[in-house]
């Protein structure tokens, strides 16, 4: 039993790690895709679906506690996915869960229902 749980905390870092290292590139992309804010906002809409959502919520503005957000989304997906690894089939359900999620989410922002942030005029 203590094994599998030192097994599960070290499958969790290693999950956080990578989701780290894997949001370093993502967020460059992104970041490359806003354009100082003339840009299309693509990357952006794909790689952090969740914190362009909450746009909505935040007056339509791409604020620090959203990209607070956007930066911990990928070491979550690791965390999840590590404390998974363990369990063989558990694994595959949790991945392939949070790919879902992520291309509803990614799919909601290319809908509409966020406004393309580059056409919006500071109101005088």
């Amino acid at each position: 039993m203590q094994k599998r749980f030192h097994n599960a905390l070290l499958c969790l870092l290693v999950g956080v790690a990578l989701g780290a290292l894997v949001t370093i590139p993502a967020a460059i992309l992104a970041a490359a895709s806003v354009g100082a804010g003339h840009g299309h906002y693509s990357l952006a809409r794909l790689l952090f679906p969740y914190s362009m959502l909450l746009t909505r919520l935040a007056g339509d503005e791409i604020t620090p506690p959203l990209v607070a957000i956007a930066l911990i989304q990928m070491p979550l997906y690791g965390a999840a996915i590590g404390l998974a690894f363990p369990w063989r089939r558990l694994r595959g359900h949790v991945a392939l869960s949070l790919l879902v999620v992520h291309l509803v989410a990614a799919g909601a922002c290319f809908s509409g229902v966020i406004p393309n942030f580059s056409t919006i005029v500071a109101a005088s």
